[in-house]
This record gives C-alpha cells, sequence and structure tokens, in this order.
C-alpha cells in the first residue's frame, strides 16, 4: 500500500498508527497516534503516548517511511476506546495543510506556542516559542529556553531543516505561560 494510501485509510478508518519517518539518511523517528488531517503533502498526528490523547503533529508526507497498524497497535487502540480516550480524538482547528507557509499562518492565528524540530543530527534543533513571523523560505520563533528566558531575538528555521512541529502540547503550553524576559543590567 501506498504511504498516501495508507495514510487516507487511517484517517478515513480513525485508527491508532505508528507513523515511521526518515529524518536523515541513516536515522528514522516515530511518531504515535491518530491521523486527523492530511493533505498530499502534510499529515497532521494527534499524538498519543501511555493511554492518554495528547497534542498535534505536523509531519511532511515525503519524510513517512511507514504507517503501522499492527496487532500490538490494534490492541492500544482498543485500551484507547475502553478508555474513552479514542472520543478525544479531534482537530479544532482549521490548518491549511499546502504548504509549511500555511502551515505556520494557521497555528499563528490560534495563538499557539510551537515547537519546531529539525532531527537530522546534523542540524539538531529544538526550537519552542510563539511564531512571530513568517516568509516564504523561513519561519521566525521567538524562542525561550529551560529556563524561561525568551532570546531578545527570534530565531529563524528553514522549512526545508523541519522535520516536525508541534503545537497545542502540553509541554508547549504550560511552559508558554511561564516565559519570562532577561533583567537588563
Amino acid at each position: 500500500m501506498k504511504i498516501l494510501d495508507s495514510i487516507k485509510y487511517h484517517y478515513d478508518k480513525r485508527k491508532y498508527t505508528q507513523v515511521t519517518r526518515q529524518v536523515a539518511e541513516d536515522q528514522t523517528k516515530s511518531s504515535s497516534g491518530y491521523i486527523v488531517a492530511y493533505s498530499k503533502d502534510f499529515i497532521i498526528l494527534q499524538e498519543s503516548d501511555d493511554f492518554r490523547i495528547l497534542g498535534y503533529l505536523v509531519l511532511p508526507v515525503a519524510q513517512i517511511a511507514e504507517v503501522r497498524y499492527n496487532k500490538a497497535d490494534k490492541y492500544y487502540d482498543k485500551i484507547m476506546v475502553w478508555e474513552k480516550e479514542a472520543d478525544k480524538v479531534s482537530l479544532p482547528y482549521a490548518i491549511d495543510l499546502t504548504d509549511w507557509n500555511t502551515i505556520f499562518q494557521s497555528i499563528k492565528g490560534y495563538q499557539q506556542t510551537v515547537i519546531v524540530e529539525c532531527e537530522d543530527p546534523s542540524i539538531g534543533a529544538f526550537i519552542i516559542g510563539p511564531i512571530v513571523r513568517i516568509t516564504k523560505k523561513k519561519v521566525h520563533i521567538s524562542y525561550f529556553d529551560a529556563q524561561g528566558y525568551i532570546d531578545e531575538d527570534p530565531i529563524r528555521v528553514k522549512y526545508t531543516d523541519i522535520s516536525i512541529v508541534k503545537f497545542d502540547d502540553r509541554y508547549a503550553n504550560v511552559f508558554g505561560k511561564y516565559t519570562r524576559h532577561k533583567k537588563k543590567k
């Protein structure tokens, strides 16, 4: 089954799935949850972990190597139904999945703190913060560090480097409420 056919199947059937992504020539990453939106170029996966529904992941279809639904996934899916977590699967946001530009424009409209990751080891970036500017080739994020301090200058991330974007994620939502500016000396 082709990747897009598999994506459509899991979206239509609303089945829990594990998505394996090729983030570098010799490295893969996996994400699991429910496909809640897709286009020919992107999917939105509502992440699930420890039998809980979490936030949303935007993943480029070009990096998807496999969309898995094996016996273990089927049983996990049943548990999610029994625990009434599967009832929480939804996408209350209108996200335009045309390209990274429209994706970031959509997310910015909801004033979401985002996590943008470049998982290729040659780049290895984790950027968290609100979106402050969007151009044709880059997104500018007002990055904050592990102590909640906001950098003075936004970090610019090229769309071609992005492997995953997270939004409406508990970590980002909670941490985003407690950011601060460094005191000037």
